[in-house]
């Protein structure tokens, strides 16, 4: 039996597949403190693990985040709302998430500790010496932002290119947009020096990457982009997807789902779903015609906040579990959330992107450049792209093969046993080491 801690940015997507490992490692039979916002207190709790707030100061609930940064609202999609996410759910989070760990850490002896992406309460202590800490395994759930002379900058959207003049352009376009983050940077290094920590060792996206013990993507390798350089730390898991739905009552329409025709699920996620004037609107407007049924879940707001009438082929609900609803969808429409996709695509459903918020154009990008959908390059498409698109992925079969391909990549893993396996061999080494 060994102890974990799980810590995650307090965000859906991030605590979600953190969940998930937890869960799994407690039926396990292994102790689990999970770490990350009282706003997720309950799920956290159903894991089976033992809950610990974040502390107070950065206790916040991200459906408020016009209220604490009211500048949120006016800053530009792409790499300046990337920024500003950095610097408010990750930067400035990084003194309260090393404080919230080193309080567990004095009653609770943590073997190793999980964290997301962009959890940055581990850095500080892997910046220090090796023994003075656990094992840290960071879950990548997203996608990967390693820079690599074989793809453009992380944010960019761009599709790699490993020829002389792909790699120049990368090359070039890695310094060009470094120096423009050189700000964010000195605010990583800034803090760390606030607390007698060394600065980071190499570009900050990079870091994150580097400094874990593991870095583990959350997909297979056919959904990420080819690198030559690829850091050491870097493991290929699979998914890691929602566990089966054990209680489900099927909305009234779901007989509907069987008719014989074709099937679009449209949503927005649980994080960029403040406006459904930007994906779902556009979708029940653009296909209300077309001879399909088209279901709209919202993710948490109340259905009535869709702003357009829901067509006669339309059915709206807050949420159904995906493991119930995709295996019966044709085409899936979303703004590019990374663990929606990849449901999707490990049931090989061929995807309809349109995002362009935090770090959506480089998973639409993705799905493009595997072949298995349509990515229609905004956040704000038009009624009639979106009805196109879909009619083009219904009537195109290479869409879906492509879809199916990812999907038997898919198959080879099993993430929580995966995840699982190398944070045992972690402890073991760590306990031959202190024995030797």
């Amino acid at each position: 039996m060994a102890r974990y801690i799980v810590a995650a940015t307090a965000l859906p997507g991030h605590v979600s597949p953190l969940l998930g490992i937890a869960q799994h490692l407690v039926s396990r039979g292994h102790q689990v403190v999970v770490h990350t916002a009282s706003m997720f207190r309950d799920k956290a709790v159903a894991t089976g693990a033992r809950f610990v707030p974040f502390r107070s100061e950065i206790d916040l609930d991200y459906r408020r985040v016009d209220e604490y940064f009211p500048e949120y609202r006016t800053a530009q999609a792409g790499p300046e709302k990337m920024m500003f996410g950095l610097k408010h759910f990750v930067c400035d989070a990084m003194i309260g998430q090393k404080a919230g760990l080193e309080e567990i850490l004095r009653s609770f002896p943590a073997d190793a500790i999980v964290a997301d992406t962009v959890f940055a309460g581990t850095v500080p202590m892997l910046l220090g010496p090796r023994e003075a800490r656990p094992a840290v395994v960071t879950l990548g759930i997203t996608a990967l932002g390693a820079t690599s002379v074989d793809t453009a900058f992380f944010g960019s959207g761009l599709p790699p290119s490993s020829t002389a003049e792909g790699r120049a352009r990368n090359i070039a376009m890695h310094r060009t947009m470094q120096a423009l983050c050189a700000g964010m940077q000195q605010e990583f290094d800034a803090t760390l020096a606030s607390i007698g920590c060394p600065p980071l060792p190499e570009f900050m996206f990079d870091a994150f990457i580097t400094l874990p013990d593991y870095y583990l993507q959350l997909t297979g390798e056919s959904f990420e982009y080819p690198r030559s350089d690829l850091p050491e730390t870097v493991r290929f898991v699979g998914p890691l997807l929602s566990p089966p739905t054990k209680a489900f009552d099927p909305p009234g329409w779901w007989g509907e789902l069987d008719s014989g025709r074709p099937v679009v699920l449209a949503t927005q996620g649980t994080l960029a779903n403040e406006d459904f004037s930007q994906l779902i609107g556009p979708a029940l407007t653009g296909l209300a015609d077309e001879n399909a049924l088209v279901i709209a879940t919202t993710g948490g707001p109340p259905v009535e906040d869709i702003p357009v009438p829901i067509p006669a082929n339309g059915r709206a609900a807050v949420f159904v579990p995906y493991d119930r609803l995709l295996p019966k969808v044709d085409v899936f429409v979303t703004n590019g959330g990374y663990g929606s996709v990849s449901y999707a695509l490990s049931l090989g459903v061929p995807i309809v992107v349109a995002g362009d918020s935090e770090e959506k154009p480089e998973i639409a990008a993705r799905i493009a450049w595997t072949g298995a959908g349509i990515n229609l390059g905004t956040g704000q498409p038009r009624p009639e792209q979106i009805r196109d698109a879909v009619r083009t992925v219904l009537s195109d079969p290479r869409y879906r093969r492509r879809a199916q391909a990812l999907q038997a990549d898919f198959a080879r893993h099993d993430a929580r046993r995966e995840i699982a396996a190398i944070l045992d061999d972690l402890v073991s080494g760590q306990e031959r080491r202190a024995s030797a």
